[in-house]
């Protein structure tokens, strides 16, 4: 196999818990009218990738057309947290994640590179019992494009030898901004059969015959 650095979002392609993710933002603004939360999870379903932070500051800013703090983001996004996490926790993986990672663990390196909060993202890993798979995990508040530079700087990774599997169009503008390649798990957001150049797969059950090809 080509690559010898695979590295994953988490959301919708390590876990099932995209839907628990976009319920978590109905749930923090439920005080807020149908109309107002319609729109913002549109916005989110559109924007998988993005952090919580901005995401709680597009909601203010320009749906609800209202200034907020930063430190009221932090407070909202510590509030989502607590709606979210435990369920994240007990989400079921995503087909074929699991053998993937136990079958090419030492025959490659793996990392995590997620727009969800990376303290947060850390624990979850941990208490789902698969930190051990990653070379690191890294999220917000810094954005998937400066962590995944950050990871190949660190680590000393060369470019070539780079796949991201995101679920999101922000993760392939991410990728192609590294100038890494780039696998698509179709989780249900994005429609990639209208987005040229990109392979994608149905889940991880498919992600080594889909890397094999990427070989030819």
């Amino acid at each position: 196999m080509r690559y010898k650095h695979i590295i994953f979002d988490f959301d919708g392609v390590l876990v099932e818990s995209n839907s628990i993710r976009f319920e978590g933002f109905r749930r923090l603004f439920n005080k807020f009218s149908e109309n107002n939360i319609e729109q913002f999870l549109k916005y989110v379903i559109l924007n998988g990738g993005l952090s919580r932070y901005e995401k709680i500051g597009y909601f203010f800013e320009k749906i609800r057309h209202e200034v907020i703090s930063p430190d009221n983001v932090l407070i909202l996004a510590e509030r989502y947290s607590g709606i979210v996490k435990q369920k994240v926790i007990s989400a079921a993986p995503v087909r074929g994640a699991e053998e993937f990672l136990n079958s090419h663990f030492g025959k490659c390196d793996f990392a995590v590179v997620s727009g969800s909060d990376q303290a947060e993202l850390r624990e979850i890993c941990r208490e789902r019992g698969i930190d051990s798979f990653f070379v690191d995990i890294l999220g917000s508040p810094a954005g998937k494009g400066e962590n995944i530079a950050d990871l190949l700087s660190r680590a000393g990774w060369d470019k070539r030898d780079c796949v991201f599997v995101g679920d999101s169009i922000n993760d392939l503008d991410a990728a192609r901004v590294i100038g890494i390649a780039f696998i698509a798990r179709d989780s249900g957001t994005t429609d990639w059969r209208l987005v040229k150049d990109v392979h994608f797969i149905g889940d991880l059950s498919e992600l080594e015959s889909c890397l094999n090809s990427l070989d030819k």
